[in-house]
């Protein structure tokens, strides 16, 4: 929601906002030249961020954070777009609170040193993400970054679900050896995808600066996007046809119409439609926020199914 509302600088400091803890209610609230105190401390944390990218090597990202135009903006107060960035913070810190409960949990039980060890990865992942939270923020959402910060999430859901599994193993009838290679092959073909389509993120962000969102017709100008979003566009049709080939396999096993790939395949055929109304209407609102939605769930959902097979309890029964 913040991505597609532009909301992401609704605060332009962090962790506060306006430096207040919560948002103003209006802009007479604030000092009179506050667009320039903020700009300062945006432009300072930056360069302090930059630093750290000259001393890891990566001079070329830092010198792009130097001379990236949109971190001299000064960012005007919107009360509407600051309360949809505080909201999404909101939802970080709680997520950070059930983290550190877990993590704490995790090593006050008497539980497995696996356990312990994926708890650590995940809450360490979690509060590194919000860190770079306020990078994004520091940077003006420099586009790199703003994937990072998406795909560093998924780590945190994915340490998580292996602390929990390690613990209490995910198990179900009807799991064979073979779906663990079945379900960590469309685990690696729908990350793909993800990855892919932050990228094509960042194209549309470069069209909308360059003006040139749209082509003929009126339809997003896609034939700039460049051979990720081709790609992009046509890799889902595989995981449709993999995903049901797979579903017809196990509706064969007798496992119904409904079993777990063809759910699979129900939410790659409605990725597919919703990125086709995001090219024709041109990026309406709720299609983003649902492609990103939907797009979230795959690569836990085939996460989370290749552990089940991973159980080491397979509890189907060996032919004679």
């Amino acid at each position: 929601m913040v991505r597609v509302t532009g909301s992401g600088m609704g605060c332009p400091d962090w962790p506060k906002c306006f430096g207040l803890y919560s948002p103003p209610g209006c802009e007479c609230q604030l000092p009179h030249n506050y667009q320039q105190i903020f700009l300062e401390k945006r432009i300072a944390k930056a360069e302090r961020f930059a630093k750290i990218l000259d001393k890891l090597g990566m001079t070329e990202k830092a010198k792009l954070i130097r001379e990236d135009e949109k971190i001299y903006v000064p960012e005007e107060f919107n009360v509407a777009k600051a309360w949809t960035e505080y909201i999404n913070r909101i939802f970080g810190v709680i997520s950070g609170l059930l983290a550190l409960a877990f993590f704490v949990m995790a090593f006050l039980g008497r539980f497995s040193a696996k356990t312990k060890m994926f708890a650590t990865f995940g809450f360490l992942m979690l509060v590194g993400n919000a860190w770079l939270g306020s990078i994004v923020v520091a940077t003006n959402l420099l586009p790199g970054i703003v994937t990072l910060h998406f795909l560093l999430s998924f780590l945190c859901a994915f340490f998580f679900l292996l602390a929990m599994h390690s613990n209490a193993p995910f198990t179900r009838e009807n799991m064979s050896k073979g779906d663990r290679t079945k379900w960590i092959f469309m685990f690696v073909l729908v990350m793909a995808e993800v990855f892919l389509g932050t990228l094509a993120r960042e194209s549309v962000e470069y069209m909308k600066t360059a003006g040139a969102l749209t082509g003929k017709g009126g339809m997003l100008d896609y034939n700039n996007m460049g051979i990720n979003f081709a790609i992009h566009r046509f890799l889902p049709g595989a995981i449709l046809i993999l995903s049901l080939y797979f579903g017809i396999m196990r509706r064969r096993e007798g496992r119904g119409i409904l079993n777990d790939f063809n759910i699979l395949a129900i939410m790659v055929l409605i990725q597919i439609c919703l990125g086709a109304i995001n090219i024709v209407v041109v990026l309406p609102a709720y299609a983003q926020v649902l492609h990103i939605l939907i797009g979230s769930i795959m690569p836990v959902y085939c996460f989370y199914k290749w552990l089940q097979s991973n159980s080491g309890i397979l509890l189907i029964p060996s032919k004679p």
